[in-house]
């Protein structure tokens, strides 16, 4: 009984010791983290604007970037806004021109009843196609 009572006085002892002699250090909030900011700072995007000049041209294979607002568009089954100015056939393979739109390309379209149309796995233009931001990027590229 007498080892058993001085084992739990040792115990306790030592306990209270390494709890006293341990000096609790502050954590620099900068080593939690792989941000680069502090997670206290909330971070305001910035704006797109229309025509802000923002459009750079895309790899290839990528989608283009939308240049312009499109807050009030509203894309249906039976009405596409985008097809207003991008749906120019005449136009398809045309170089670009700067200030005007650029047509959907050849892949966009398929033929239905011999007429040219919109093809349906591209008919919801912004599944592929998003509004730009004037913001670094958050990874750099090479290319």
């Amino acid at each position: 009984m007498k080892k058993l009572i001085l084992t739990a006085a040792l115990s306790i002892a030592a306990t209270v010791a390494i709890t006293a002699c341990a000096v609790q250090q502050p954590v620099d909030i900068n080593t939690m983290s792989l941000e680069k900011t502090s997670p206290f700072e909330t971070p305001t995007p910035k704006a797109y604007g229309e025509n802000a000049g923002l459009y750079r041209e895309t790899q290839m294979g990528m989608p283009a970037m939308i240049p312009h607002a499109i807050d009030n568009f509203k894309i249906t089954r039976e009405n596409n806004p985008c097809i207003m100015c991008h749906g120019n056939q005449a136009k398809i393979g045309a170089a670009k021109v700067k200030g005007e739109a650029t047509a959907m390309p050849a892949t966009h379209w398929t033929k239905v009843n011999g007429k040219l149309a919109v093809s349906a796995s591209r008919h919801e233009c912004l599944l592929c196609h998003a509004t730009q931001a004037d913001v670094q990027p958050l990874v750099g590229t090479v290319h």
